[in-house]
C-alpha cells in the first residue's frame, strides 16, 4: 500500500494529527513520543494520545525497552503497513452496518420534533407528552425525514461500492 493511501487511511479514520503522526512514523521507523514531540511540535500527551487510538486500532505497533539508567520503559513506534487496508476495510463494514440500521429505524418510525430542536421523539414518546416539548413547552412536529433519508441511502451506496471494489 502507497504511503498516500496509508495517510488517506489515517486522516479518515483518526484524523489530521495521527495522520501527521503516521507519516513521521513511516519515514521514521522506531522512535519515541518525544522523537515525535520533537519533530511535529504536539505536546507530549497529545503524541501520546493519537499513538494510543492508532494503536487501538491496530494502525502502529511498538517495541518496549528499558531505560537503564532511569529504569522506565520507552517505546518505540512503527507503522503496521500491512494492517491499514484491513482495518479500513472493517472500518467501512462497521459504519454500513450502522447506517443499514438507522435508515430501518427511520423510515419504519415516525419522529416528532420540537421547533427549538430541544428533542427528537419518537410517536409513542410525543404522544406519552401530549406533542408537547418537555423542555421548552413548544408543540412538537411531525418531522420531515426525506433529506435524512436520502443522505443514508447515499452513505449505504459509497459504502456497498468501496466494499464491492475492494472484494
Amino acid at each position: 500500500m502507497e504511503l498516500d493511501q496509508i495517510i488517506d487511511i489515517t486522516l479518515e479514520l483518526v484524523g489530521e494529527e495521527a495522520s501527521q503522526v503516521v507519516e513521521f512514523l513511516h519515514s521514521h521507523p522506531g522512535v519515541s513520543e518525544f522523537e515525535i514531540n520533537e519533530n511535529l511540535g504536539f505536546p507530549v500527551s497529545q503524541v501520546r494520545s493519537v499513538l494510543y487510538e492508532l494503536k487501538a486500532k491496530n494502525l502502529i505497533d511498538y517495541d518496549r525497552r528499558k531505560d537503564k539508567e532511569k529504569g522506565w520503559y520507552l517505546y518505540y513506534w512503527r507503522v503496521v503497513h500491512e494492517n491499514f487496508e484491513r482495518v479500513y476495510i472493517n472500518e467501512k463494514k462497521k459504519n454500513l452496518e450502522m447506517f443499514r440500521d438507522r435508515l430501518q429505524k427511520e423510515e419504519e418510525t415516525t419522529f416528532y420534533l420540537c421547533p427549538n430542536y430541544c428533542i427528537r421523539a419518537p410517536f409513542e414518546q410525543a404522544l406519552d407528552k401530549n406533542f408537547t416539548c418537555p423542555v421548552c413547552g413548544s408543540l412538537m412536529n411531525e418531522e420531515n425525514k426525506t433529506r435524512k433519508i436520502e443522505m443514508l441511502r447515499r452513505n449505504i451506496a459509497e459504502h456497498e461500492a468501496i466494499l464491492q471494489g475492494s472484494n
